[in-house]
């Protein structure tokens, strides 16, 4: 008679005893019940659990959570399971099964096509999950997003996912990113893409991959016509991966998203570049600083250009492109015509890639700004650049700062300046021109009809150099902005800009900041005013002599909404204050006007008493400080009682009591009981106020009583 039921509960069976029962249960028996229950050393949930698999066919859901199986437990569940048609459901959570155990189970799912769910979480390997997600994958036909990012699921969590994969002919979405896969787990992966035809988006950023692995998705990609988005951030990808990868992607027309970022290689960005290029038809702006993408990244950048016809700005910005790489970007730009800006500094690309530059741009119909700043071009590349410039259509800025382009190359631009007709910013700052290439550009000046801007900043241009150029602004009615600091000009060039800018009336902005120059920043700040808006303008303590004060006057006649002007403590003296006065009588608009602590005489409140005489809208004079005795200050008190509008003055109180004295002797005895003149504020000092006896004291000292 056959062994039906075996009850072996509470007794003290070893784990050595478990193998025996395994090889019995492989065996035929009529075995249909079995107990162990109460042998803790001997597997005996795992061996219960191998039964029931094995032998109860009505089984379809098994629970084992925190039953501490192990790796054994699990390579009996696995054996069982491989013959399994019933079982559905199977949960092993929180049983110790580490790297082994897993493996067995996965070998046993093979085969296996009745389990539908499998739960693993919390036992010691991070494939646990790549594999409850494999039998998903299998089981549901619904099955289109495969997302496990963060998981460590490692090489193997790939070859249980893939294998499942095969059985999936829907999913559409795979991101294994912060996985632990190197190349090895990859090419499980890539394999299995080659000829797939659902997955179109892909995500693998935060792994290990290398050139190798960059050589698995080429070899993929090459096959595969569906993936369109491809994500490799933050691997370790190098040069020679990549270049393999461009070789496939340049050929690809269905990639349309590549994102290379964090990879240890200067040629990624180029790439996604390229795509972006290739793909994007909104892309407007294409811009890199500081990437270091060299001859080869900018050959990638040129076949993305060769394909768009919607960007407008190409900015490459200390890139390392060179001269090779300058004539991949030439080359594009005889397919691409619709760039209206070209950034390409610091890159270093000399006079041949000038030439490159100048030969495709002399008939290019859409560039406006042009900076090559930076770039080692000398008196050689300035001419292919200039030639170009004769024949440009459109282009109305170019920047060639920090360049060597000397004394020939402002020559040779100059000669360009004569005839253009389009050009309105010019930089050439740092390029060491000298005095003889001021010249030259000097007597280009004298003859261009749309520069508005020029920088010659830093260029040894002294003060020779800038007789010259103040010579061209008597004549160039066009030039808005002009900056010559740094040239080694002192005040002599600088006053020749003053007398130019007395007859010239569109320069805005000249900027002459340098140690040699005392008024360059005087200078720069009075030229702003032709931009101003403000009702009030401030230039205390400026040490203005009268000569900026000329200049100060011409600008102000065109400023119309300067209402107050404060010019404490300059160097102001008759001549100035008779410009002043000029400007004071045309002036409709002036309320106040402070020249405190100057050097205004007599002659110079005469002037501005005169002034008063014609003006009706300034109400406050304050000139205090200055050099002006009792006869000047007689004619302002004159002037002030003869106006027909009110004027509060301020002045020196030793001086205002002295024309008080003079002016009281004057008047008859009657006169003075009758009459009260006609003052409208106090116009002591601060400092009469506080010792009026001692003003008195002064006034007898000088025999008056």
């Amino acid at each position: 008679m056959a062994l039906r039921v075996l009850n072996l509960s509470s007794n003290e069976i070893s784990a050595a005893a478990a193998d025996h029962f395994y090889q019995f249960f492989q065996n035929k028996n009529k075995l249909v019940q079995f107990d162990l229950k109460g042998n803790a050393e001997c597997d005996a949930t795992a061996m219960e659990a191998y039964f029931q698999i094995r032998n109860n066919k009505k089984t379809i859901e098994l629970d084992l959570r925190s039953n501490q199986i192990g790796d054994k437990g699990a390579k009996y569940i696995a054996d069982a399971l491989q013959n399994n048609t019933t079982l559905m459901q199977l949960d092993l959570r929180s049983n110790n099964i580490e790297d082994k155990g897993v493996e067995d189970l996965f070998d046993a799912l093979k085969n296996n096509k009745t389990l539908k769910k499998l739960r693993l979480t919390g036992n010691r390997d991070g494939r646990f999950i790549a594999l409850e997600t494999a039998v998903c994958i299998r089981s549901q036909k619904n099955f289109k997003q495969l997302l496990l990012s963060s998981n460590r699921i490692g090489n193997n969590g790939v070859r249980y996912l893939t294998e499942a994969l095969r059985h999936n002919s829907i999913i559409s979405t795979i991101d294994l990113s912060g996985n632990q896969i190197d190349d090895k787990g990859l090419h499980y992966l890539t394999d299995f893409l080659k000829n797939n035809t659902s997955v179109h988006i892909l995500k693998l950023n935060i792994n290990s991959i290398t050139n190798m692995g960059a050589t698995y998705i080429a070899e993929m990609l090459n096959g595969n016509k569906t993936i369109t988005v491809l994500e490799l951030n933050s691997n370790k990808i190098q040069d020679k991966g990549i270049e393999n990868l461009a070789d496939v992607i340049i050929k690809n027309k269905t990639l349309k998203t590549l994102s290379l970022t964090k990879n240890p290689s200067v040629l990624a960005v180029a790439l996604e570049k390229f795509v972006d290029l290739q793909q994007n038809k909104e892309f407007k702006k294409l811009h890199l600083s500081r990437e270091h993408i060299g001859f080869i990244g900018a050959k990638y950048i040129s076949l993305g250009l060769q394909e768009n016809t919607t960007i407008t700005g190409l900015e490459l910005c200390n890139c390392n492109i060179g001269e090779e790489g300058m004539k991949y970007i030439a080359d594009a730009l005889n397919y691409n015509k619709a760039l209206i800006e070209i950034n390409l500094e610091g890159n270093q690309i000399g006079n041949t890639g000038a030439q490159y530059l100048a030969d495709v741009l002399e008939h290019y119909p859409t560039l406006v700004r042009l900076n090559l700043e930076d770039n080692r071009i000398d008196g050689q590349g300035a001419q292919y650049l200039a030639n170009a410039l004769e024949t440009i259509l459109v282009l109305k800025e170019l920047n060639l700062n920090k360049n060597i382009i000397g004394e020939q190359g402002a020559k040779y631009l100059a000669d360009a300046l004569t005839t253009s007709k389009t050009l309105i910013r010019l930089d050439l700052a740092d390029n060491r021109i000298g005095k003889e290439g001021a010249l030259y550009l000097a007597k280009a000046l004298e003859h261009n009809q749309t520069l508005t801007s020029l920088s010659l900043e830093n260029n040894c241009i002294g003060n020779q150099g800038a007789q010259y150029l103040a010579h061209a602004l008597e004549t160039n009615i066009v030039l808005t902005s002009f900056d010559l600091g740094k040239n080694q000009i002192g005040n002599e060039g600088a006053n020749c800009f003053f007398n130019a800018l007395k007859k010239n009336t569109n320069l805005k902005n000249l900027h002459l900041n340098d140690d040699k120059i005392t008024d360059g920043k005087t200078v720069s700040a009075i030229l702003r005013l032709l931009d101003c808006t403000n009702d009030c303008l401030w230039l205390d303590f400026y040490r203005m002599e009268d000569n900026l004060i000329e200049l100060l006057s011409s600008v102000l006649q065109r400023n119309e909404t300067i209402k107050h002007i404060s010019l404490i403590t300059n160097k102001i003296g008759d001549r100035g204050a008779q410009v002043l006065a000029s400007l004071i009588k045309d002036s409709k608009m002036l309320i106040s006007l402070d020249l405190r602590s100057n050097l205004i005489g007599d002659q110079g409140a005469g002037y501005l008493a005169d002034a008063l005489m014609n003006n009706t809208t300034l109400t406050k004079l304050k000139l205090r400080g200055n050099e002006i005795g009792p006869s000047g200050t007689k004619y302002l008190i004159d002037a002030q009682q003869n106006r027909t509008t009110p004027i509060q003055l301020e002045l020196n109180a030793i001086s205002y009591l002295l024309s008080l004295v003079f002016h009281f002797h004057s008047m008859s005895s009657s006169m003075m009981s009758t009459q009260i003149l006609p003052i409208e504020c106090s116009l002591l000092s601060n400092g009469a106020k506080k010792h009026p006896f001692r003003s008195l004291e002064s006034l007898k000292s000088l025999g008056i009583t």
